[in-house]
């Protein structure tokens, strides 16, 4: 059985328009989408589901899903009196979009078809990625000025991706508790080489604990479902992942030892410890390494200063350089900015930047849109230990989308490639 989430937006009705489909097939998933310059919201929820047809080999078994009760009921129980009637209305009109109806009527007499309708913006996870590939679609379209359509080639949800870009993290299907309380079940997500993400939800949404499952600070359940894989690796040993994923985090800032200084607590990082001590042993390339992170980060006349005697941002600067100082592929970053005023938080963003530019993959965890730095494109919705939506920052980052996931009104206003929340 194959499930088809579909769904069409418009701006203005008429006006340029998009349709999105998400085609789950197994274990694997296939999304794509398309718009036009002129059209209606109609006409594009019946092209989703045609274009979701259309891309079927061969006869299948299918469920497909719309939040559109035009085309639900229109292939399910209006049509047939419509073909009766030689296309017409019961008042004899022509029936409004007939050369797509007809179009969707021999595909799905191809095939097996459930026709389901789900409320649209409603929190169905899967119906909110259907939504914003609609909106990518409407986007693409208004851009190019001409119909368009094409696959979205990024990794979604953990499962299947067309390129070839090695996978760095790939959960599929986790529990995972913190102490009693069940924070993650059947969660699923992926991250590839080269590709930049934003983890963006509410307190309590579960970002933490997901730092926590790549620290291998907590595990999932062992299920038979269950699968967890870091660099292609079932098993690993954490000390070398630590070693490849460079992560800053809120609790390693709040229970860094105080009496480290500053240079120790760079070193530190070779050991994934809490300061250094007496045993454990430096090369001088270690050493040297050590420097050369702290000048790269500007932050080599603080290294005789106490950790505890360091300014907040001064202590995010040791803490990005403890993280690089292996020169991991992978840097995870948990509200980098939280605390910061303007100016250190500009700069401290420049420096994620700067890392970015040399090829690092950034996985970022927040809830502060001002954090997104423009070279990240992937954002992924978590709200109560659930993906609520995976896409495109052009196609989320909606004023609409983000006052659902944090539950209040939200204007988004956007310059130079950054995004920035404002109440009402």
């Amino acid at each position: 059985m194959i499930d088809i989430y579909t769904d069409g937006a418009c701006s203005g009705n008429p006006g340029p328009g998009g349709w999105g489909v998400l085609v789950r097939n197994g274990n694997v998933e296939t999304e794509f989408c398309g718009g036009q310059p002129a059209t209606t919201n109609n006409r594009m929820e019946l092209l989703a589901v045609i274009e979701a047809l259309q891309s079927l080999a061969q006869p299948v078994r299918a469920r497909v899903y719309t939040d559109s009760q035009y085309v639900q009921k229109g292939i399910s129980e209006w049509i047939l009196n419509w073909k009766q009637r030689g296309w017409k209305t019961a008042g004899q009109e022509p029936v409004k979009n007939e050369d797509l109806w007809r179009q969707l009527d021999a595909l799905a007499a191809k095939h097996t078809v459930e026709w389901h309708w789900v409320r649209g913006h409603n929190g169905h996870p899967e119906n909110e990625r259907a939504d914003a590939l609609a909106r990518e679609g409407l986007e693409r379209a208004r851009r190019a000025g001409r119909p368009v359509v094409g696959p979205i080639d990024r990794s979604v949800q953990g499962l299947s991706r067309s390129d070839d870009s090695p996978i760095i993290l790939d959960i599929e299907r986790a529990t995972v508790y913190r102490e009693n309380t069940c924070v993650f079940t059947d969660f699923s997500f992926a991250l590839r080489a080269g590709e930049h993400a934003a983890i963006l939800g509410p307190n309590g949404a579960g970002k933490s604990t997901l730092l926590k499952l790549l620290s291998g600070e907590v595990h999932a359940m062992a299920k038979d479902e269950t699968r967890m894989t870091l660099f292609g690796d079932e098993r690993w040993n954490v000390w070398d992942v630590r070693k490849q994923i460079g992560i800053v985090s809120h609790d390693l800032q709040r229970d860094y030892l105080i009496c480290a200084e500053g240079l120790n607590v760079i070193l530190s990082g070779f050991y994934a410890s809490n300061d250094t001590y007496e045993y454990q042993q430096f090369t001088q390339t270690q050493m040297a390494r050590a420097h050369e992170v702290m000048q790269e980060l500007g932050i080599e006349a603080l290294s005789p200063r106490r950790f505890g005697h360091l300014s907040t941002g001064e202590q995010r600067r040791f803490l990005l350089g403890r993280a690089l100082v292996h020169d991991p592929a992978v840097l995870v970053l948990d509200e980098p900015t939280s605390g910061l005023d303007l100016k250190v938080c500009f700069q401290y963003l420049e420096l994620l930047r700067a890392q970015i530019r040399k090829g690092k993959t950034v996985l970022l965890v927040t809830h502060h849109l001002h954090e997104i730095p423009p070279e990240i494109d992937r954002v992924v919705f978590l709200k109560g230990g659930k993906i609520l939506a995976d896409g495109l920052k052009s196609s989320l980052l909606a004023g609409d989308q983000l006052s659902r996931l944090f539950d209040c009104k939200i204007t988004l206003v956007q310059a130079n490639g950054w995004y920035q929340a404002l109440p009402g």
